[in-house]
């Protein structure tokens, strides 16, 4: 954005945002669900800031694979009651992809659970987008009784939210809303991601490369001033002048601002005083590496795992034991309290008690090693008597 003050042009950059997505519970008491961050648009921020931070945004994918495994299978029983889910034909390891990568990302995962006319027969499960339903207020037993889903809650006078029923077993409602939503200090109707204690670092990220590319696309010196003293044009000339300086000295090897003054002559001119390199660059290096850090340390995920290599620390011969730490300390956890879940739901489902076993996504392929060749120490070796001595 340029503006024009006193014959004095200056390009302005936007303002970082700060992420908030604690839940609102008092701030808007004209409508029934409970906003879900600043302007009720939490899931839509936690979504940019995974694709737009690149440290983030892998660290979310490694624990999503590591979380979904490679299949779900029944311990010792039919495996044929995972494929038909419902009947769009989506088998439960589809349904828990989804909820898998919504729970790492929002910390909450939905499915809408159908019920069967003939409820002996139970119901179907579907999977539902986390970040289009809002809670309604609870009731007096702190129990949210509906949910709201809106295709687009930035539009939702265009787009007016349905209210669905939330689950439950002894309600009549052929069509429900099963929301997993585990607890979280502070917060009521809505969960908290596990990395949001690096919040402000994942946004610092992003406008760190936001700075960068800006810089390259503006492609002007900071320290290029140009005073033109023969006169005060009109704005629309002005406008031109400027325009046609920008577009000369624009280039990526001059990044920064353009400032442009007129004057009647040289003792009219303003005083410019030439602003001198402070080693932002070798600054914001540094920023860069302590921010990618924090979210590392938020997500539990040690920088080899992702591909960041350490100077000095290429080639560890402890990447499998990092691996065994990650498998066990972060992405165990998480698929067990899906697992647990799940499980409920199926053993509700077909009256069948379920046991779920997850086949692990293998991160790292460890080659077979040599054979080796064993010696039988209990064969008798006393005969000797036909052996040739040479």
């Amino acid at each position: 954005m340029e503006e024009q003050k006193n014959n004095i042009f200056v390009h302005e950059f936007q303002v970082a945002r700060v992420p908030i997505i604690e839940e609102q519970t008092g701030l808007n008491h004209r409508t029934p669900w409970v906003f879900w961050g600043i302007a009720n648009m939490a899931p839509q921020e936690l979504i940019r800031l995974y694709q737009s931070s690149p440290t983030h945004g892998t660290c979310v994918r490694s624990k999503h694979l590591g979380v979904r495994g490679e299949d779900l299978l029944i311990k010792g029983g039919d495996n044929g009651r995972l494929q038909m889910a419902n009947s769009l034909g989506d088998s439960i390891y589809d349904i828990w992809n989804k909820a898998c990568l919504d729970f790492i990302l929002y910390g909450q995962f939905a499915l809408n659970i159908v019920w069967r006319r003939d409820r002996e027969q139970g119901f179907e499960i579907y999977s539902m987008d986390t970040s289009k339903l809002r809670a309604e207020r609870s009731d007096i037993n702190d129990h949210v009784n509906n949910y709201y889903y809106c295709a687009d809650w930035a539009l939702y006078r265009k787009f007016p939210p349905r209210k669905l029923p939330s689950f439950n077993v002894t309600s009549d409602e052929p069509s429900q809303v099963f929301m997993y939503v585990p607890h979280t200090p502070g917060q009521e109707y809505y969960s908290m991601p596990s990395y949001w204690n690096s919040a402000t670092a994942i946004a610092t990220e992003v406008e760190v490369y936001n700075w960068w590319h800006s810089n390259i696309i503006n492609g002007l010196n900071p320290s290029l001033f140009v005073s033109l003293n023969s006169g005060i044009p009109g704005p629309e000339e002005r406008e031109q002048i400027f325009n046609t300086l920008s577009a000369k000295y624009s280039s990526s090897n001059n990044p920064g601002k353009l400032l442009l003054t007129f004057a009647n002559s040289k003792e009219e001119a303003p005083e410019i005083t030439t602003i001198q390199p402070n080693g932002s660059d070798k600054m914001w290096i540094e920023m860069n590496s302590a921010v990618q850090q924090a979210i590392l340390s938020s997500h539990q995920i040690n920088p080899e795992l992702i591909g960041i290599m350490t100077p000095g620390a290429l080639g560890t011969s402890d990447f499998l034991e990092k691996q065994d730490h990650f498998d066990h300390l972060v992405v165990a956890p998480i698929a067990n309290e899906l697992k647990k879940v799940f499980e409920k739901l199926l053993t509700l489902r077909d009256g069948v008690p379920t046991e779920l076993e997850i086949v692990p996504f293998r991160m790292v392929t460890i080659p077979d090693a040599a054979p080796v060749e064993t010696v039988n120490v209990n064969k008798d070796v006393t005969d000797k008597t036909n052996e040739t001595i040479i």
